[in-house]
């Protein structure tokens, strides 16, 4: 399958959907999520204060990466979004964390792609293969692999993502004036 050419933002109706929970401070930012999973009776990991220390660390440990690369980040947090939109299966975003969420789709073409990451399966956790490439279990990690868009190609096909479309590759935008152009 062709790579995906847009990227899909979920979120909470009535909200700024380029707002990050951490872009508040950690308490504020917690009360809001919490509010949100009360709101949407969603539980987890998600749903514990330990989840936004960690998406911290993991959101630092990406923006080295992209640096690291040679991008350009304009911002230290990123804006979440998937590549193309959330597989229909167990994995869809839209049934747990953003139930309920309005999506805004955004052309790859019209992106400064280098302030822009992705992860597969996303930024929180890794999958793990046995030596025939079948995914054998999954686990959580603070340090994620960093893509860029051109290496896509490769992880789409070797993993088959959008084949058997069980899971989203997630895309994290690091500059969000460049995104606030899609705002209506």
């Amino acid at each position: 399958m062709k790579t995906p050419d847009f990227l899909t933002r979920y979120y909470t109706p009535n909200e700024n959907p380029f707002v990050s929970l951490n872009d508040y401070p950690l308490e504020q930012a917690n009360a809001i999520k919490l509010e949100h999973c009360k709101r949407n009776n969603i539980g987890g990991y998600y749903a514990q204060d330990e989840y936004l220390p960690h998406r911290r660390k993991i959101e630092k440990w990406i923006h080295a990466q992209l640096i690291q690369k040679g991008g350009n980040p304009k911002n230290y947090i990123p804006v979440y979004m998937t590549l193309g939109e959330s597989p229909t299966s167990e994995y869809d975003i839209r049934i747990d964390i953003q139930r309920g969420a309005h999506e805004l789709r955004i052309p790859i073409a019209n992106l400064d792609l280098n302030a822009v990451t992705f992860t597969y399966p996303d930024s929180m956790y890794k999958f793990i293969y046995d030596n025939n490439g079948d995914k054998i279990s999954s686990e959580m990690t603070e340090t994620p692999t960093v893509y860029l868009y051109n290496e896509l190609e490769y992880i789409i096909e070797r993993y088959k993502v959008y084949d058997i479309y069980e899971h989203y590759i997630e895309a994290q935008v690091w500059d969000r004036e460049m995104l606030n152009k899609f705002l209506h």
